[in-house]
């Protein structure tokens, strides 16, 4: 059996990485804590993640300083990065796209939400068994029909990154605000 993805996660508060982690490996995913965007950048570096959680608002190295930075790297460039804030602002959030981000997750989020945001980036489960084991009583497996279950449409990212037009802003501000 393939060793289960790696999902680095980095947020200056203890709790959320808890809480982040403890979501993560439940789905039989295997966790990687950063406490700040600098750790961030040396793990994302020496064990080459999966996909990366990242926090916008951390002192010292923001969460876009660490987008930046993991995207001009050749060795992490490709990894995906879902961007984990409270922030609503629609040019902040537009611009992490700009600079690569995959995906966002709001805060506050529910179980399901990284699921369905991290299941597209890593593809299947390790396995049904193990990722039974893994989850705790107090939090529900996802549905046994998952793998058909049709997730969220995803946002225009990829077409705006590629030729941001003004159809296309307007499009993503629409989403932002939805989410």
């Amino acid at each position: 059996m393939k060793d289960a993805p790696h999902v680095l996660i980095v947020d200056d508060n203890t709790w959320m990485q808890r809480i982040v982690a403890k979501i993560v490996a439940s789905y039989g995913w295997e966790p990687i804590i950063a406490r700040d965007g600098y750790e961030g950048i040396a793990l994302a570096v020496e064990h080459l993640p999966d996909a990366v959680i990242l926090d916008l608002i951390m002192p010292d190295l923001t969460g876009m300083q660490v987008l930046r930075l993991l995207k001009r790297l050749p060795a992490t460039a490709d990894i995906p990065v879902l961007i984990l804030s409270v922030a609503t602002e629609v040019e902040l959030l537009m611009d992490a796209m700009k600079c690569g981000a995959a995906g966002f997750i709001r805060k506050p989020f529910t179980r399901s939400t990284i699921y369905e945001k991290l299941y597209p980036l890593l593809g299947s489960l390790p396995s049904t068994d193990e990722q039974h084991h893994r989850t705790s009583d107090r939090t529900s497996a996802p549905p046994a029909d998952t793998e058909q279950r049709t997730l969220p449409a995803q946002p225009p990212i990829a077409r705006y990154q590629q030729m941001p037009s003004t159809r296309d802003e307007e499009e993503l501000r629409r989403w932002l605000d939805s989410i």
